[in-house]
């Protein structure tokens, strides 16, 4: 724990009363580290938003039974106002309560506020050690933009004076996910104006984003290893440059590429080139599950820690479920029991993470599927589409991402899907905009799916007729395509695609087969056409899923009875706890009761451990429902032309 960290707990673990108002407009209270420090004190942390979902919640759950003698934690009211009066806090809650303020400004005094505003928190440790040796000095906007860049981010721009300068300086913050704040970036642009570091260089500001870095380095890394004209902007020999190459093949950033025999690289750009195909896909994977063996996250670990950890497995998970998966056997046993430790270590970090997770906040990028319909508010657009592929984990993503072609260009991130992971919670909540608690029906349906989805977009001022919802999509043709993309498409649009689920019920011989279903499908190229069709018509395009899947083996399935409908084979709904605590107690290695105040519905969940799954022993079958690495972290991608 830090020393700003520190001084925020010490305030609310010195107020003296059960209930703490908390007025935060800078979502600091929301830090990792605080909310995990809040809730080992026995803090419970409820957001105020929606005024009747907070009564509903305070009532029955803390003043009640507080008036009724009963034992309850400790509670923080978090209110995210922007001024400074308390006014707006219920007169209830101020006459029990301790009132504290908390924001950026007192933690950052000398630093302009709206430049700080911009970082997200996982920078205020780093800023906040810098910040001490101001001693009082305070900076204005400029100032402040260069003193983040140069502390935070490790950018000092007067020293970017060449073309190699700037492509070292991409490799580092792409090989670190960094994302520079679009406040920092701006600042960049004015300090490097007028510099002419290459006339076949994209636009700068472009460059700053992932996506469209590795586009750029892939097409530069095409004409590298031709040997012909034109020859690369890029430097890739130069030290700085390509030490960072190899890590961008392996993480899958690159696509290494066929190179013509008579052509002669270095040593060192082996790994961007195929000439032996399937010793390539063994060589990488070995690479792939070294690096994650060596950096498997542990107990303390943060969320990006094991988004870092999700990424570099969905890339092992591809290469040996991939048509080369034959030649990956020598790797197999090594293979399998990586996973099993990587679903271990994760069963650990999520059950004891998972309570910290829903009230983050979803910016500057979203943490759970529910908070996806905000960030979409936050970043508006006349146009919005959201496509959700029903059950798509990251390592099919990969894939379709693939075969999608160059072109579009991608922003990517990970979403933690709710648990269990199952349709008609994960999916309800994300349409929704709200924890299941507050949508609460687990009824293995998804009927109300389209007026939660209406209702939020008409509480952000969308007119009825703007938003639509459509689920039951295969994309089988271009026909359907067409059906759902035309002049008459909603501006506010939600799509589901039931592809990829309707393959996980049908697989029957482990991720190949699942693997090669979606080859076929995207071969048909109506996904690409139905991205295009949309972006044609001014669409901001978004992907997601409401929940992964995994590859699993049968232990058996509990006999208990009692349970609600579900085609899963990772998860048991019950309605009543004893039938989950009897099947637990009938696989007590091989499964989890989990805690069922996150569904509001009395509902009992029983979930399969590890790598299990209730069915017969020793089938291998592909399914979801519950906190698997790959049930869990799902994509979010924000999809653009490249025209």
């Amino acid at each position: 724990m830090t020393e700003w960290q520190d001084q925020i707990l010490t305030r609310i673990r010195l107020a003296g009363t059960p209930l703490v108002v908390v007025l935060d407009p800078d979502r600091i209270l929301l830090e990792e580290r605080i909310v995990q420090a809040l809730r080992a004190d026995g803090f419970d942390l409820l957001t105020y938003t929606d005024p009747v979902a907070f009564r509903h919640t305070y009532e029955t759950g803390y003043r009640t039974p507080r008036d009724n003698g009963e034992e309850t934690p400790r509670l923080i009211v978090r209110f995210t106002h922007t001024h400074r009066e308390s006014k707006s806090v219920p007169y209830d809650l101020l006459e029990k309560s301790e009132c504290i303020r908390i924001t950026l400004a007192d933690l950052f005094p000398g630093l302009d506020y709206r430049t700080v505003q911009a970082l997200g928190s996982r920078h205020y440790d780093a800023l906040y050690e810098a910040a001490q040796a101001l001693r009082g000095k305070r900076l204005g906007r400029n100032q402040t933009a260069r003193f983040i860049l140069d502390k935070v981010f490790s950018i000092r721009q007067d020293e970017i004076r060449t073309l190699a300068d700037l492509i070292a300086l991409f490799c580092r913050i792409h090989y670190s996910h960094q994302t520079v704040p679009g406040v920092l970036v701006d600042h960049c642009l004015e300090t490097w104006a007028g510099r002419q570091y290459h006339p076949g260089l994209p636009d700068i500001r472009s460059l700053f984003e992932r996506g469209a870095f590795m586009a750029y380095l892939q097409d530069e890394w095409a004409r590298y290893i031709s040997g012909g004209e034109p020859a690369p902007t890029v430097p890739f020999d130069e030290d700085r440059i390509r030490l960072y190459i190899d890590t961008f093949f392996l993480e899958g950033a690159l696509r290494p590429l066929a190179a013509p025999p008579s052509v002669q690289v270095p040593k060192w750009a082996h790994c961007g080139i195929i000439r032996d195909h399937d010793a390539e896909q063994v060589y990488r994977l070995r690479s792939l599950l070294n690096r994650i063996q060596e950096n498997l996250p542990g107990p303390d670990a943060r969320l990006d820690d094991w988004k870092e950890c999700a990424r570099l497995w969905a890339e092992a998970v591809t290469l040996f479920s991939g048509p080369s998966s034959s030649a990956l056997n020598e790797v197999r046993p090594r293979y399998q029991a990586l996973h099993r430790e990587i679903e271990t270590a994760f069963g650990e970090w999520i059950l004891a993470t998972f309570p910290t997770l829903p009230d983050r906040p979803y910016l500057p990028a979203p943490v759970m599927v529910h908070q996806i319909p905000h960030y979409l508010a936050h970043r508006g657009g006349d146009h919005i589409a959201l496509i959700v592929m029903d059950g798509m984990a990251l390592d099919q993503w990969l894939i379709i991402k693939e075969m999608l072609g160059d072109e579009f260009f991608y922003t990517d991130d990970l979403v933690c899907a709710w648990v269990p992971t199952l349709t008609s919670i994960s999916r309800r909540s994300l349409f929704a905009g709200e924890k299941p608690s507050l949508v609460s029906g687990v009824n293995g349906t998804t009927r109300n799916e389209e007026t939660l989805w209406r209702t939020f977009w008409h509480n952000q001022g969308r007119s009825e007729r703007s938003i639509g919802y459509s689920r039951g999509n295969t994309l089988s043709s271009f026909a359907e395509v067409d059906e759902l993309v035309h002049d008459a498409t909603p501006a506010i649009a939600g799509f589901v695609i039931n592809t990829i689920d309707n393959l996980i019920h049908n697989t029957t011989m482990g991720m190949p087969q699942m693997h090669d279903g979606i080859r076929r499908w995207m071969e048909t190229g109506t996904l690409r056409r139905f991205v295009t069709r949309l972006l044609d018509r001014d669409y901001r395009v978004y992907i997601t899923a409401d929940h992964g899947n995994v590859c699993a083996s049968g232990v058996g399935a509990p006999r208990q009875g009692d349970l609600v409908e579900e085609t899963s084979l990772r998860a048991r709904v019950y309605h009543h706890a004893s039938f989950a605590g009897e099947a637990h107690a009938a696989f007590p290695k091989d499964s989890c009761v989990w805690p069922s105040q996150y569904l509001g519905t009395g509902h009992a969940v029983l979930l399969a451990g590890g790598l299990s799954a209730f069915s017969p022993p020793g089938t291998e079958v592909v399914s979801h429902g519950s906190i698997a690495l790959e049930e869990v972290f799902v994509p979010f991608i924000e999809i653009r032309s490249t025209q």
